[in-house]
């Protein structure tokens, strides 16, 4: 048994019963904050595992994603640079944990998705669009994705 990708997998389920039970409060009418929430998730499920349970991540090409499943992401600078599953959870999880994201809402003020970017150096190297269904999505396959790590 690997302590590491236990940890990991078990980590990754109880990110997924908090978010459900965060997203069941909000359909209740509770104050809570499910894309906060959704946020946080993603924080610690790209940026908490360590390097070695990262390098497991299939090099599925995104092309091919899209037909298991995951969402078609606008991706608005550095599309030749995110080919696979691998190169978007590694740009994902620079733009999370570096905190390079902009929130995006609609006219009631709601959070509807994010811009979300990675830099090198000054320039921006790669940047998407995502909306809140797909963020929400990409949480619930990556949670698939480490569950299946053994």
């Amino acid at each position: 048994m690997n302590y590491e990708s236990e940890l990991v997998r078990d980590f990754a389920s109880r990110t997924r019963q908090n978010l459900e039970y965060i997203e069941k409060q909000q359909q209740l009418g509770e104050n809570v904050y499910e894309v906060t929430q959704l946020i946080n998730s993603l924080l610690g499920l790209i940026v908490f595992p360590q390097q070695g349970t990262l390098e497991r991540i299939p090099r599925t090409p995104l092309t091919d994603l899209e037909s298991q499943g995951w969402p078609a992401i606008e991706i608005t600078k550095g599309q030749s640079e995110c080919q696979t599953l691998y190169d978007l959870v590694r740009y994902l999880r620079n733009g999370i944990a570096h905190f390079n994201l902009r929130f995006l809402a609609n006219r009631n003020n709601q959070l509807i998705g994010i811009v979300i970017w990675n830099r090198r150096a000054r320039d921006i190297t790669w940047e998407a669009r995502l909306t809140v269904p797909q963020l929400r999505r990409i949480a619930d396959l990556f949670i698939h994705t480490i569950q299946g790590y053994g």
